[in-house]
């Protein structure tokens, strides 16, 4: 969701799947580089960790000396808060037809100049808007374009697609009382509150926040039923964290905003319950390991802890459970266990 940020020496950083979240991850290129090394090393870190992919430009040749972008972000449960300082670049993405998240952004200095599917604006300093990212476009950045984000998986807002069209027609929403009022103040004042002591808190604080504005916006009802919704939008957060060893039913609590009575509630008529989804994507990527040609090059241990079981006893018992079969047993007879393991998929509705 949104930027991964990465340290100074680091072209890398955090993935959006990762769980660890309450920390401020900061971003600059590193001053023992020349002005060329760094635009590659902003460009690297730009095109690994933007949720949509984009490609950067030099728009100065050669690049200044002083160049300098830095970046910083929060990634709590279910949204990001991310802030922006370019240097001159031209910045181009591809249509991105799974992007789910709802990007709210304040232009806060430097106009910018995008293109949308061909079509061409100039945003101005100070505007706040709902940025899309569905459809191809660019942008070209003067030095000092600075904004800051807030990002929230829309399916969890129960938007369907009208609705965001809708917000992302809407240029400029800065006049809106809860933006005024609530999201301007909090979101230019993020990085001094110590908001990353508390950020697993602040997932239903973010979202209803999210929600009150788009409400008022479109003048509507935000949401109706949102059970099929949320229940795909957790199930998606699952399949990318299910080899954390970290993930948990109390992870899934953080990431949907609900009560854990809630969220039993959501999968009742499921063909599991979410700790037992949980632990049958982990089961059935044991299967996919132990059933590899090359499965006797690695150790069962390893195999454990990367299919996200906490200890091999751990992984024996589901895949005996699930299968009837030992880990020899999936091993030596890999066939008939990839049958059942595609049975087993398509009980769970993968």
């Amino acid at each position: 969701m949104g930027y991964i940020v990465a340290s100074a020496d680091d072209a890398g950083g955090l993935g959006p799947e990762e769980l660890q979240g309450g920390q401020i991850r900061r971003y600059g290129v590193p001053a023992r580089l020349n002005p060329e090394e760094r635009f590659e090393h902003w460009r690297t870190w730009y095109g690994t960790a933007v949720d949509t992919p984009m490609r950067l430009e030099k728009v100065d040749s050669p690049v200044r000396r002083n160049f300098n972008p830095t970046a910083s972000t929060l990634c709590g449960p279910g949204f990001s808060i991310v802030e922006l300082v370019n240097e001159p670049v031209a910045g181009y993405w591809n249509r991105d037809s799974c992007s789910c998240d709802i990007r709210l952004v304040h232009f806060k200095a430097s106009s910018a100049e995008f293109n949308f599917s061909g079509r061409s604006e100039v945003i101005s300093p100070g505007t706040v808007r709902f940025l899309d990212l569905s459809s191809g476009g660019g942008f070209t950045a003067p030095a000092g374009l600075a904004t800051v984000q807030l990002n929230i998986d829309r399916s969890l807002l129960g938007l369907d697609e009208k609705s965001v069209k809708r917000l992302q027609r809407m240029t400029d929403v800065r006049e809106n009382p809860m933006v005024r009022g609530l999201l301007l103040p909090w979101l230019s004042d993020w990085q001094r509150t110590g908001i990353e002591r508390a950020v697993h808190r602040l997932g239903p604080v973010a979202r209803s926040m999210m929600v009150a504005l788009i409400s008022s916006l479109l003048e509507e009802p935000a949401a109706g039923d949102l059970k099929p919704a949320r229940l795909a939008a957790i199930k998606k957060f699952i399949h990318r964290n299910y080899r954390n060893q970290d993930l948990d039913v109390d992870a899934v609590v953080a990431y949907s905003f609900l009560s854990r009575r809630a969220l039993y509630y959501l999968f009742e008529d499921e063909y599991l319950p979410v700790k037992g989804y949980i632990r049958m994507l982990r089961t059935l990527e044991a299967l996919d390991l132990l059933t590899d040609p090359n499965s006797r090059r690695r150790s069962l241990a390893g195999m454990a802890e990367a299919s996200g079981f906490k200890t091999l006893q751990a992984m024996r018992r589901a895949v005996k459970e699930c299968t009837g079969s030992s880990l020899r047993d999936v091993q030596e007879n890999p066939e008939a266990l990839r049958s059942r393991a595609h049975e087993l998929r398509k009980l769970i509705g993968t």
